[in-house]
């Protein structure tokens, strides 16, 4: 799907009339402690973005969007043509540096203990891989390298979020981003996070588009609330992790995860 075409129809499969919520994009800088609320539960997230350390340039700090909708669980039966909005109030959340400490580790990892990770399979995977490669190639950034222990952050957190967490980037009990993905043994010096979901078939092929959909809604931000559009094109991000996973209701839920 071309650009132009994704944002004639960047809330809505190509596949048919099926509603696509896109949650905010989120990015952490540096090894960081978020002593921010966490979110309620709601169909889609709130915009969220987190500030350089003090004393570091704020000029890519993200006030990214999200699609508003009613609270409370996902649901199959959302209404074909949605009236997408944004928050015009961005929630910045300033990070304060901290060192690493097996603590820390042991908290990042307490909610990993209770959820088992949901499956992606290697050929849904490659090929939403593949889709965001293409996007970056034709703007002349570097192949990201899909990488197994992100992925494991990125499904552990997928199936919080179907388990009832709904569209959020921290699920109560839940680590912040950076603990997250340092619990799977993961190493970086940046971090973001892109969630969304979309109804869709049961087979893989159905999987891809549903992702591939929601792909390219993100790549058709325009500025200023492009914030999904910078995490997939930042060049500085050389791994992502990709879970693609749909749940019991027909609802195929992604988590994009990068770190460079």
């Amino acid at each position: 799907m071309s650009l132009s075409a994704a944002a004639r129809f960047r809330y809505t499969l190509a596949a048919g009339s099926t509603a696509v919520v896109i949650g905010a994009g989120f990015m952490v800088v540096g090894l960081t402690r978020d002593d921010a609320e966490t979110p309620a539960p709601t169909s889609v997230s709130a915009p969220l973005a987190a500030a350089p350390s003090p004393g570091e340039s704020t000029d890519d700090v993200l006030t990214d969007p999200a699609a508003t909708g009613p609270a409370g669980s996902p649901s199959v039966s959302a209404p074909a043509s949605p009236s997408p909005s944004r928050s015009a109030s961005p929630k910045v959340t300033v990070k304060k540096t901290t060192s690493p400490s097996a603590s820390k580790k042991a908290t990042a990892g307490a909610a990993s203990k209770k959820t088992t990770a949901p499956v992606t399979s290697g050929s849904v995977a490659e090929q939403v891989l593949a889709h965001i490669n293409d996007a970056r190639a034709d703007a002349g950034l570097e192949a990201l390298t899909l990488d197994a222990d992100l992925s494991k952050a990125a499904a552990l957190h997928t199936q919080l979020m179907i388990d009832g967490c709904g569209l959020s980037h921290r699920c109560s009990g839940e680590a912040d981003l950076g603990d997250r993905f340092t619990a799977q043994g993961v190493s970086w010096r940046g971090a973001a996070e892109n969630i969304g979901y979309g109804s869709s078939g049961s087979s893989d092929a159905a999987k891809v588009q549903a992702a591939n959909g929601l792909t390219d809604s993100m790549l058709a931000e325009v500025p200023p609330n492009d914030g999904h559009r910078k995490n997939l094109l930042n060049g500085s991000y050389t791994r992502i992790g990709l879970s693609i996973v749909r749940d019991a209701k027909g609802i195929t839920w992604m988590t994009q995860d990068f770190v460079g």
